[in-house]
Order: C-alpha cells, then sequence, then structure tokens
C-alpha cells in the first residue's frame, strides 16, 4: 500500500470519532459494571465465557483465546474471582479449568442485565435497526483484523 501521510478531512473525522469511543466506552461500560456488581470489564468478560460454556465450565487455555488476554492477566482475574466465590478452579491432568459457581453466576446475572441496559443507553438506543446493522458491517473486518494482528501472551 502507497504511503499517505496526510488524512482527509472525512477520514481524519472518522479516525477521530472510532478514537473518542474506543477511549471513553470501555471507561464508562466499566463504571456501571464496578457499580452493578464490583466487576471490571474483563473479570466481565470471563464470566460472560463461563456462563455460556458447556457446563459453565471452560480450560484456561480457551479462556486466554476467547478473552484475548494474556495468561497471567487471566490468572490474575482468575485468583481474585475465586476469592470472591465466583469460580473454582481444578486440574485435570496436564489441563487447568475453570468454573463458574452459583454465586458467580449470581453475580454474572446482575450484572450482565445493568450492562445490556448501559449497551443500549450508551449505543444502540441512539441508533435505528440499519444504523446497528452498517455499524457491525463496518466494524467487523476492522475486529477481524485487529483480533489477528493482537499480541499474545
Amino acid at each position: 500500500m502507497a504511503h499517505r501521510p496526510v488524512l482527509s478531512a472525512e477520514e481524519e473525522d472518522a479516525w477521530t470519532q472510532l478514537h473518542l469511543v474506543a477511549q471513553l466506552l470501555p471507561a464508562v461500560m466499566d463504571q456501571r459494571l464496578r457499580r452493578d456488581a464490583g466487576l471490571g470489564h474483563f473479570d466481565y468478560a470471563v464470566l460472560l465465557t463461563l456462563y455460556r460454556a458447556p457446563e459453565r465450565t471452560a480450560a484456561m487455555t480457551g479462556l486466554v483465546e476467547i478473552t484475548s488476554g494474556s495468561f497471567s492477566r487471566l490468572s490474575h482475574t482468575v485468583t481474585r474471582l475465586e476469592g470472591r466465590g465466583l469460580v473454582t478452579r481444578e486440574r485435570r491432568g496436564s489441563h487447568r479449568y475453570v468454573s463458574l459457581t452459583g454465586e458467580g453466576r449470581d453475580v454474572f446475572l446482575t450484572a450482565a442485565a445493568g450492562h445490556m441496559d448501559e449497551i443500549r443507553e450508551q449505543v444502540l438506543d441512539h441508533l435505528s435497526p440499519e444504523e446497528v446493522r452498517a455499524l457491525g458491517d463496518l466494524l467487523r473486518p476492522i475486529a477481524t483484523r485487529l483480533r489477528a494482528n493482537a499480541p499474545r501472551g
């Protein structure tokens, strides 16, 4: 691709808006998760993954991939969640697994209700159904490229 040092006005505006959303939305969403359930976004992602998993259990290696986190970050998060009684850990042979507890399920469902409300309040309620579809269509290839290029660790 040819080097293009200057963004057009439209490109600069699109980038500025995307950058602002990428900076501000996580903080707003985290604030609600912390208020409602004492969770950060990564905590919520782990609980969501476990809630959706068969038997509410997942291998640590699978959780690292799904949550796009590092193994170290995941391990610290699981230790913290385990300390709150939200998850349990067990070793099966050479694999380590994490399971959602009943209390973890309850905390997740409380957090999820507020999280969905916040998603609607901050983003979806301000868009038509066509704009919601278009937003997904626009962001999907960007997310795919970022996921493929994200550092692993």
